[in-house]
């Protein structure tokens, strides 16, 4: 789901977006049984918390669902606000989930393949991006490798009550750099879409240490 949760999966140097460019159609939203819904006037509130290698974090951010759609690779994307910068794009294409968002260092917009709602725990995917990534000499060719570790499962989080939830481990890794540390994991749950995210995200060599949280506050979904 926001900028800060794909900053967290080293997205700071990962991957490679089409540009998006308005559809006359507009998307009618997801249907009603979707890890994220994109109707419009939906909205998630979000805090993050934690430390990073520049010093704690404490900060806050919403999502919306607009109206408005947009055209990437063949897909159709919903267009989402966010009050922490640029908009965000979410679409569900049969089980599967992708995004475009905005990520640190990285010269473009990016697009993942971050959830797929039909597998079992132990099942996983990857993709493999190649990313020009801010004042390096040469694109950077990066694995993501999915796994779920949770499926179906219902839990209690930040107050509330959650059904069929579903616990992905985010594992990238990039030919010719050592990733000191990497515990990223996001949760989404039915009908609300992502509730947590935890990251602790170590690169000695990019000066990256990263260790922060991202709950679920306040939502309303249309």
């Amino acid at each position: 789901m926001q900028k800060t949760l794909f900053i967290c999966t080293i997205l700071s140097i990962v991957l490679s977006a089409g540009n998006c460019k308005k559809s006359s159609t507009p998307d009618p939203g997801s249907p009603a049984s979707s890890y994220q819904p994109t109707t419009t006037g939906s909205e998630w509130n979000y805090t993050t918390t934690g430390t990073t290698a520049s010093g704690p974090v404490n900060t806050s951010f919403k999502l919306t669902a607009t109206s408005k759609d947009s055209v990437s690779n063949g897909k159709t994307f919903r267009v989402f606000s966010n009050t922490a910068g640029a908009n965000e794009y979410y679409v569900k294409v049969g089980n599967d989930y992708s995004r475009i968002s905005s990520l640190a260092s990285v010269t473009n917009q990016v697009e993942l393949l971050y959830l797929k709602d039909n597998l079992s725990a132990g099942a996983s995917w990857s993709e493999i991006k190649n990313v020009v990534v801010t004042g390096a000499p040469f694109p950077v060719d990066v694995n993501i490798n999915y796994t779920v570790i949770g499926s179906k499962f219902d839990t209690s989080f930040n107050g509330n009550s959650f059904k069929e939830c579903i616990r992905i481990k985010v594992t990238p890794t990039i030919t010719g750099l050592t990733i000191n540390e990497n515990n990223i994991t996001y949760l989404f749950a039915k009908n609300v879409g992502m509730i947590s995210n935890k990251v602790r995200l170590k690169v000695t060599m990019l000066a990256m240490d990263v260790d922060t949280e991202t709950k679920l506050g306040a939502y309303i979904i249309k």
